[in-house]
Parts: structure tokens; sequence; C-alpha cells
């Protein structure tokens, strides 16, 4: 079995456990469409600061087709966290009852 770090660790915690409950609760908050919208604009920015093409000619394409992969990543973590989260919650709730 191998060592697991306490950096290792703390990154399961936080993508695993504190962000979908986070995003769970500001979805139930805000509207899951305005959440999926907002991650879409974190990616989207994400993905224009973190482009290392030039911004002319063929690297507009190359750093254009990055920023939708990194939008559609943070989409899609945030929307599968939401939904994961919403399972987990319904369950607690029907455990209770």
């Amino acid at each position: 079995m191998g060592k697991i770090g306490i950096v290792s660790i703390a990154a399961i915690v936080l993508f695993g456990l504190i962000i979908p409950s986070a995003a769970h609760r500001l979805a139930r908050r805000i509207g899951l469409r305005l959440l999926l919208a907002s991650a879409l604009a974190l990616g989207l920015g994400y993905g224009a600061l973190k482009s290392d093409e030039p911004w002319t000619g063929q690297g507009v394409v190359e750093n254009l087709a990055f920023m939708l992969a990194s939008a559609l990543v943070v989409v899609l973590y945030i929307g599968l966290s939401v939904g994961a989260a919403g399972l987990v919650a319904g369950a607690m709730t029907r455990d209770r009852q």
C-alpha cells in the first residue's frame, strides 16, 4: 500500500468533499443554471490566462480550443459535484425520516 501525504489528503478532502458540498449549497441558493454559467466563465478565464500560444494566426485557434476545454472540464466537474452532493443529501434526508 502506498503512502499518502498530507497534500494528497488535503486535495482529496477539498475536491471530493468541500467543493461539491459548497457547490450544491450555492446551486440551491442561486440556481444550477447560474452556477454552471459562472463555472463556464471561470473555465474560459482560466483558459485565457494559461494559454501559451501567441494570439495571432494559428495560435488563436489553439488558445480558443484550450479555453473551451478548460471551460468544459470546470462545468462538468461542477455539474457532477452538484449532482452527487444532491444524491447524498437526498439519501441523508430519507434516512432521517
